[in-house]
């Protein structure tokens, strides 16, 4: 009988609270609202920015991955990465800055990895030699080293693409040694990837086809010249060989002297 007094009890005394302080309940769900509504309509177009940002410029690094072609067909894409994440932190949310909204909050800190991951791929593979970099800042304009690659690379394609195979050793070997030289010109041999990874790969090509094309008639050359050495060699040899063997040594004639000359000389 005292446990059904108590519950009624409490019953009542909750009854009591909700209808003289109705709001104590809904305030947690409010305070839940404000966290959630925290962040301003402008600091969330910014994020849905560097988000439409990232997204295209991972896809354009997967399209040109093979052949590589990162760096040319991808720095309008990774220079808006870099310009949305900067305007997060130019756009204020009441007087505090719309990335510090985004970042160092939790352990995956999502924003700032996929950030700092666009732009370790980007300096891996060198883009920025690839373009010219003003006041610290990456732009689209092309460098003139990447220019002159270019020149060199078309010159050398053309020549190959207008002889015949049998010919392109000898016709395009200038072009060719021409496209080598400037490229070690402008690599650093003592880095892994010495110089924009567009360059390296459009060398890594070349050589390859002239290896594959040009070498082959080059030692099929090596290979009549060293026959025809040791073949004159040998032949010299044998000819002294038989020379030796066949040749008779004609010996002097010696004349004795007689008596009667040696009593004339007395």
């Amino acid at each position: 009988m005292l446990n059904k007094f108590s519950v009624s009890c409490y019953i009542w005394l909750i009854t009591l609270i909700l209808f003289f302080f109705p709001n104590v309940v809904p305030c947690q769900q409010e305070t839940t609202l404000e966290l959630d509504q925290g962040i301003s309509p402008n600091c969330s177009i910014a994020q849905k920015a560097f988000s439409k940002a990232s997204s295209e410029f991972i896809r354009c690094s997967i399209d040109y991955s093979k052949p590589i072609k990162f760096c040319e067909n991808c720095v309008l894409q990774y220079i808006d990465i870099v310009d949305s994440y900067a305007n997060m932190s130019k756009i204020l949310n009441n007087g505090t800055a719309c990335i510090k909204s985004f970042v160092n909050l939790d352990r995956l800190d999502i924003i700032q990895t996929l950030y700092e991951n666009n732009v370790n791929l980007w300096n891996r593979a060198k883009c920025y030699e690839c373009f010219k970099i003003i006041n610290g800042t990456q732009t689209a304009n092309i460098s003139k080293e990447t220019i002159m690659f270019i020149n060199y690379y078309e010159n050398y394609t053309d020549c190959v693409g207008n002889a015949k195979l049998t010919d392109v050793c000898s016709l395009c070997m200038d072009k060719y040694v021409q496209l080598q030289d400037y490229f070690f010109s402008i690599s650093n041999g003592n880095d892994k990837i010495g110089v924009c990874m567009d360059i390296v790969d459009m060398m890594n090509n070349t050589w390859s086809y002239w290896g594959t094309t040009c070498c082959k008639y080059r030692r099929h050359k090596e290979y009549t010249f060293i026959t025809s050495a040791v073949l004159v060699l040998v032949g010299t040899v044998l000819f002294y060989i038989l020379a030796q063997v066949c040749a008779k040594k004609k010996l002097p004639t010696i004349m004795e002297q007689t008596r009667f000359i040696d009593t004339l000389e007395t």
